[in-house]
């Protein structure tokens, strides 16, 4: 048995119980639906790798079944926040099709480079789920910057919720990329430190989830963005009106 890996495990699913209660006391659900759908299923999967890490093969295949749907929950997550923070720019097609069509593109290339350049003695389905979970990584880690930029542009305060999640994502996703980096850089060399950064940084990523939900949100501002959607249009609007990309109103 790995003693390293229950550790983690252990700590991992303390803390999704956790987090599970706040959602459920603060109402969260509610609030962004997918995102409690991603802890809930994180939860479970914890608790199944936790049950099966001392047989090896079991743990195996626990592993590989439950990472993909995991990697997709936490891209569509992600995205609940951010689109609840920034709804005002899906009402422009332009942006609706960098934002779209950025994801597809890098998800396009994931899967091609999984079937033509898979890793040395990898299953075609583990290399697959390997190359997608890295390029999810990399789409997370770009709508986390993204956040951050339009959040300064347009001089918004996300609230303490939305904000938490996207932040946890953050640090969550930069783990596996740091490691997935070392790797290619160092090869055999970096393959604890990769493994170790991968999950101490999702560890990290709950915590962070945990300490934004664990006080109450201002009544006043618990269920609304910080800036209604027309008024975000109008401000983007203003920027392009201003950098001549969009014609003044006569």
């Amino acid at each position: 048995m790995d003693i390293g890996n229950l550790v983690r495990l252990s700590i991992s699913l303390a803390l999704e119980i956790w987090l599970v209660a706040l959602i459920f006391k603060r109402q969260i659900r509610h609030l962004f639906p997918l995102f409690f759908t991603f802890t809930l299923y994180t939860l479970l999967v914890t608790v199944f790798r936790l049950a099966t890490v001392a047989d090896y093969r079991t743990y195996f295949y626990v592993y590989w079944s439950t990472d993909a749907p995991l990697v997709a929950l936490s891209l569509v997550a992600l995205h609940e926040a951010f689109h609840w923070v920034f709804e005002g720019f899906y009402r422009l097609w332009w942006f609706r099709l960098f934002y779209y069509g950025t994801i597809a593109l890098v998800l396009a290339v994931a899967i091609r480079n999984a079937f033509v350049s898979p890793p040395v003695q990898a299953h075609p389905v583990i290399s697959l789920i390997l190359d997608i979970g890295i390029a999810v990584n990399f789409v997370l880690g770009g709508i986390v910057a993204l956040f951050y930029i339009l959040k300064k542009l347009l001089v918004v305060e996300p609230r303490r919720y939305a904000y938490g999640i996207v932040l946890g994502f953050g640090i969550s996703s930069a783990g596996p990329l740091i490691g997935y980096l070392a790797f290619s850089g160092f090869g055999t060399k970096a393959q604890t430190f990769a493994k170790y950064c991968s999950t101490v940084a999702y560890i990290l990523g709950v915590a962070i989830w945990v300490a934004s939900f664990i006080r109450p949100e201002p009544e006043d501002k618990e269920w609304q963005p910080p800036m209604s959607p027309e008024q975000m249009l109008e401000e983007v609007q203003g920027y392009l009106r201003a950098l001549g990309l969009l014609k003044r109103k006569q």
